[in-house]
């Protein structure tokens, strides 16, 4: 179950995470991109935390402070798709104190689509759209989260290994990219070892 407590327990651990990841985060970014992921992911994170004393019982009202909070702070293309993500949940939410399974798997469900939609991307791209809908099938089957989180991650990583980025600036690098993890789906999978 998903209420206020759980969703601060988890923004303080996705922080302390985000902060030990920082220069990794970094690292893989600057092979095919800008090199600012770990920056874009601190600072949403940071900021999101700084509000977190706005938390209220309202999931949807939640949500919107955490997109507030990354558009704040990230201009970014990849801090914007989590701001519109974390915008589209919260309409979802609106209202809900609390999140039961078929609400966590719309909340991951809704930020394929958002990301799909707004990052003008396809699956099998290789982004972190496509760890998103590893989570999402097999969250169905499975209300353990931790171990769906970690697994979906690490295997979409393993299932792409050898195949091209096709979006966003990657795409110059090629085939250069096939050896190289998606920097969306790397942070994804450390992220999750959160949970």
């Amino acid at each position: 179950m998903l209420n206020k407590k759980v969703l601060t327990n988890i923004f303080k651990k996705l922080l302390e995470e985000a902060k030990n990841s920082y220069d990794d985060f970094n690292s893989a970014d600057g092979k095919i991109g800008d090199g600012d992921l770990g920056v874009t992911i601190l600072h949403g994170l940071e900021e999101v935390n700084n509000s977190i004393n706005k938390f209220n019982d309202d999931m949807g009202s939640n949500f919107m402070l955490c997109s507030e909070a990354f558009v704040k702070k990230s201009g970014s293309s990849f801090g914007t798709l989590i701001a519109f993500s974390f915008m589209n949940i919260s309409k979802n939410l609106k209202g809900k104190t609390e999140c039961n399974h078929d609400d966590i798997v719309a909340i991951f469900d809704t930020t394929l689509k958002t990301i799909l939609e707004r990052g003008k991307s396809n699956l099998g791209d290789k982004t972190i759209a496509d760890s998103l809908d590893l989570i999402i099938k097999n969250l169905k089957n499975n209300q353990n989260y931790s171990e769906v989180l970690k697994s979906s991650t690490k295997q979409a990583l393993e299932d792409f290994k050898g195949k091209r980025i096709k979006i966003g600036r990657a795409r110059m690098f090629e085939d250069k990219t096939m050896d190289l993890d998606d920097p969306g789906m790397f942070a994804l999978n450390r992220l999750s070892s959160v949970f």
